[in-house]
Parts: C-alpha cells; structure tokens; sequence
C-alpha cells in the first residue's frame, strides 16, 4: 500500500501554498485538499452536531483516512492538507489498517501567520486560539518526532523544495 503524507498546520502556515506548487511539479502523489473541497461547518455547528469541535475533528480524520484509502492509495501516495492533531491521525491510520503514514508540520511565528490571513483576506482567523492551536501543534509534533517545517522566512519556492525534502 501507499504512503499517506498528513501536511498538517495552522491557518496561514503555508501548507496549501507549497502544496499546490508541488502539485503541479509531482504527478506521482495524489494532492488532497479536504478542507478546501468539503464544506466547513461553523465552530458552532460543529458543537451542535458533534459535541465540540475536536470531536468534529476526530471523525472527520477518520472519515478523510477510509476515504483516502478507499479512492487513491491504491494507485500512488497521497499528501492531505488538513489541520488535524496527531493523536487523531494516528488513531485514522490504525482504524484503516494504514501502517504506512508520515505528519508534516507547517509551522511559523505568529506575528507572520497573522500578516499571511490579513493579506489573503481572513482576518478573522487572527486570535488567540489560532495562535493556541499553532502551539499546540508544534509542541505535539516535537513530542511525536514529525517533521516540521518553519516557514516564518521561507520564500514560496523554498516552502515547496522543504517539503518535496520531507517527503521521504
């Protein structure tokens, strides 16, 4: 079976950037964008219909994982760009019998993450919590030994050769 890459990060990180510009050098990977392509429900919405929004995270992880597995891995690797924690990665992978899977954790400073979401437009994602969630993050991925990637100085073209490195 293929390799699932999770590319994993908080808003503004860059990770849908370097992907899409990957995408477009690497025809062997299949590129994966759930949260670009699926609706999004509110925080609140997701309180409402799952009981808080880390258990929305949880099970749509699993759901994304037995549908990456399902549909693509078969035919060649695949990269999700997504924003989900380790625990609810790993837990996916085992549920769907995935053994072969690597997290790549996008990361940067805050005060560049913020200039990032006002330039493309979504100042809302400029708080606290998003800020709580990069920590996060990063504290949990360093726990777990994933790879992570600062793109606090990074130009477009270094964030993409970074990644096509962590590729492995």
């Amino acid at each position: 079976m293929n390799k699932i890459y999770f590319l994993i990060g908080a808003s503004g990180a860059g990770k849908t950037t370097a992907a899409k510009v990957l995408e477009n050098k690497r025809t062997d990977i299949y590129f994966y964008y759930p949260d670009q392509e699926q609706e999004i429900p509110s925080m609140e919405e997701m309180v409402k219909q799952y009981g808080s929004t880390s258990t929305w995270q949880q099970i749509k992880t699993i759901e994304r994982v037995k549908d990456v597995k399902e549909k693509y891995l078969h035919t060649k690797p695949v990269l999700i760009d997504t924003q989900s924690r380790y625990d609810f990665i790993k837990e996916a992978c085992d549920k769907n019998g995935i053994e072969n899977y690597q997290v790549i954790l996008f990361d940067c400073q805050d005060s560049i993450r913020n200039q990032r979401l006002h330039v493309r437009g979504q100042p809302e994602l400029i708080n606290e919590k998003m800020d709580g969630w990069a920590k996060f993050l990063r504290e949990d991925c360093q726990k777990h030994g994933c790879a992570i990637v600062d793109t606090s100085n990074l130009t477009v073209e270094v964030m993409t050769n970074s990644l096509e490195k962590a590729l492995k």
